[in-house]
């Protein structure tokens, strides 16, 4: 076609203003395609850390649980052992209690130079027995 004109853009220099606004869009695109990319490595990097904190508190959590349960294990052997020192106690006393029930002597009053020897010698001793009258 002799008759069209090579040139097919409207304006002077028109090829160039196109190649040079195709290639500003390319670098915005680019440059704020980079600042995706930045925050896309920031979130995955908190990401990351968040996992590695979530683990440790998982593992805390664990650590906590086990020797929780140790600690219940602890609590109810020891609960059985005062209730079982509790009713050796009782039965004791118990004992006690009948073979004093019938005993004239029992009735009396224990002397002062007894309860001197039975009393422990700091007085500020908590537990301390009571003061003798003469």
């Amino acid at each position: 076609m002799p008759g069209i004109p090579m040139n097919w853009f409207p304006l002077p220099n028109g090829k160039a203003l196109l190649v040079a606004a195709v290639l500003g869009l390319y670098t915005w695109l680019a440059l704020s395609n980079l600042g995706y990319r930045k925050d896309l490595a920031r979130a995955q990097q908190v990401a990351e850390e968040q996992k590695k904190t979530l683990d440790r508190q998982a593992g805390l959590i664990v650590t906590l649980q086990t020797q929780d349960a140790q600690n219940r294990a602890l609590m109810a052997a020891q609960l059985q052992q005062e209730q079982q020192l509790r009713q050796q106690h009782d039965a004791a006393q118990r004992k006690l209690r009948d073979a004093l029930k019938n005993d004239a002597c029992a009735a009396k009053r224990m002397p002062g130079a007894v309860l001197e020897l039975l009393r422990p010698a700091n007085s500020a001793t908590i537990g301390a027995a009571v003061p003798s009258s003469p």
